[in-house]
């Protein structure tokens, strides 16, 4: 069942009176880090105001307007939806006006809320871009590029022309990308009375965030949600601007496959429905009910005996089957050719008896590779009563390799492939629960690279994540199967030692972790010597919860590091 508006809107609604200056919702939506404000008078909403009229504005006046009533210079008439709409009404919606937000009210009531596009493409799921690979084949590569010494007030007449949400700042013949400008900076820089002809490479946003036009398409999608941006800029191999992914493209991507997809179906679905009829005229009732709906399906169909009487293409590429090899014999040799048993398959069919329908799933290997496959059973009633059966199976490996990678960027760091600080938090927790019932003692130490900063600086961010990826190898090598590493961003890692018989075990654990430094990262066959500040805490003398001990090990790290950085492989510091 679709999901409805009602269910996924924001229902924050930042109303503001018609009379409120301009100037005051540019800061209530700076401070909030909200796209748009809704302007409403008498419970009902007049117009909303976005970032976009901010950089119109700019533009064509200046900072002028920031003094002017709201209701002069805000967007009349904001497009509408109901709670009850479908999100894929609200997604069409999007499209036809090629607006970004959407007022939710009932008809004639009061506004309750906003649907942004970020919600919907949080709805929308993963499957699209579990079936397109690369970012490449998502992005939009005409992208507007400016001179670093292109003036704000030129800048932003080209996002008002244009109607675009950034311009990217660079050289026009290619290079690599140095910043952005986007409507919320033209917002930002409208408020604090910014000098219009300060060049943009001054007040763009930089470094900006990149990702290789061959990485996955889904990345793109997460790298949005996590930073919480609009857009990603592509760059190729050599680092140079090759495009750009915005929430739009994903949107226009996700229609653009939706129908690419039905049409195939049609086109394909429609052979066999017109061959099939000729044969059995009880074919175009399995057809009829099932085509309009199976989406990558395939579809085995057999009569009141079992007796296969159809079987798709899509069917055989999925089980690794022949028409001609299974078209009149009974449904349980298919089962045989997929290697599941007489008796499973039996009972399989005693639940469509009694109750219509079976669900299962099964792996089957192919060329080596083991395929997951989702398959139900069901009964096919016609106005005669029964008719037959239909097995219907898809073939759902790539979705659960997908879902496996995004479950995976969840908890863990990209660049180490440590736990992050979801899963960090996660285990700290049941260690602690575990160590509490059990009587025994758990450390938590705080471990910060020193003078890490002047490795990015003299060698470059390649060499300092090089860095990183080997010290964070190193640690986990060090540890048992028991104790948890984390990567909690920058240069700072945090390490749980749970089921320690005695406090003093704790700095013996922690220093075990020196080894870790004991010789140089070598970075193209440069010797880096690496350094650390630890800090320790020990549960339950140090504090009885996470974030007590967390506080008290990171005092503690600090406390190393004023103890100086240049005489020893590493610190280590015991909270008092």
């Amino acid at each position: 069942m679709q999901k409805v508006v009602g269910e996924i809107f924001s229902r924050g609604l930042v109303a503001v009176p018609p009379g409120m200056a301009a100037g005051e919702a540019v800061a209530l939506m700076r401070d909030r880090r909200i796209s748009c404000v809704v302007v409403v008078d008498g419970g009902r909403a007049l117009g909303i105001f976005t970032e976009r009229d901010v950089v119109r504005l700019v533009a064509g006046r200046g900072n002028e307007f920031l003094h002017e009533p709201i209701v002069e210079v805000m967007s009349p008439g904001a497009v509408q939806v109901r709670p009850q709409a479908t999100i894929h009404e609200a997604f069409a919606l999007l499209l036809e006006r090629h607006i970004r937000h959407l007022v939710v009210a009932e008809a004639g009531g009061p506004p309750l809320g906003v649907l942004t596009q970020s919600d919907l493409v949080d709805q929308l799921g993963y499957e699209f871009f579990i079936k397109v690979q690369t970012v490449a084949q998502i992005m939009s590569r005409a992208v507007l590029v400016v001179d670093g010494s292109t003036p704000l007030r030129r800048a932003s007449q080209i996002l008002a022309e244009r109607q675009v949400s950034f311009l990217v700042v660079g050289e026009a013949c290619g290079g690599p990308p140095l910043g952005v400008l986007t409507e919320r900076d033209v917002a930002r820089l409208a408020l604090e009375a910014a000098d219009l002809e300060i060049p943009v490479a001054g007040v763009m946003s930089s470094p900006v965030a990149t990702l290789h036009q061959d990485s996955p398409a889904y990345a793109a999608a997460e790298m949005m949600r996590e930073r919480r941006i609009r857009r990603v800029v592509v760059v190729d191999e050599c680092g140079r601007l090759a495009g750009v992914v915005t929430q739009s493209d994903l949107v226009r991507g996700l229609e653009s496959k939706y129908i690419e997809t039905l049409k195939q179906i049609i086109r394909d679905q429609g052979v066999e429905l017109e061959r099939t009829a000729r044969e059995l005229s009880e074919k175009t009732l399995y057809l009829d009910n099932l085509l309009s709906t199976a989406m990558d399906m395939g579809i085995v169909a057999t009569d009141t005996e079992f007796n296969v009487v159809y079987h798709s293409a899509s069917a055989g590429r999925i089980l690794g089957s022949r028409s001609s090899d299974v078209l009149g014999k009974r449904l349980d040799r298919v089962h045989e050719g997929i290697a599941l048993d007489a008796e499973r398959f039996a009972r399989a069919m005693e639940e469509v008896r009694h109750h219509g329908s079976h669900e299962f799933c099964f792996t089957r290997r192919q060329g080596g590779v083991a395929r997951h496959v989702n398959a139900r059973v069901s009964a096919v009633r016609g106005q005669g009563g029964l008719v037959g059966y239909v097995l219907m199976v898809q073939d759902v490996t790539e979705k659960r390799q997908a879902e496996e990678t995004i479950r995976f960027l969840a908890y863990h760091d990209t660049l180490t492939g440590l736990a992050n600080r979801v899963l960090f938090a996660e285990r700290l927790d049941m260690d602690l629960a575990r160590c509490r019932r059990h009587g025994l003692f758990l450390a938590l130490v705080v471990l910060d690279l020193d003078r890490f900063k002047e490795v990015n600086d003299h060698l470059g961010h390649h060499a300092g994540d090089q860095v990183l990826h080997d010290v964070a190898h190193r640690l986990q090598g060090l540890l048992r199967q028991t104790d948890t590493v984390a990567r909690m961003g920058g240069d700072e890692f945090t390490v749980i030692l749970p089921d320690l018989k005695a406090p003093e075990d704790a700095l013996a654990a922690a220093e075990k972790l020196l080894q870790a430094f004991a010789r140089p990262v070598l970075v193209e066959d440069t010797p880096v010597e690496v350094r650390a500040s630890m800090g320790v805490a020990v549960y339950p003398g140090h504090g009885e919860d996470g974030e007590n001990l967390l506080r008290h090990a990171d005092r503690a790290m600090y406390r190393a590091k004023r103890l100086g950085r240049d005489n020893h492989l590493a610190n280590i510091v015991l909270e008092a």
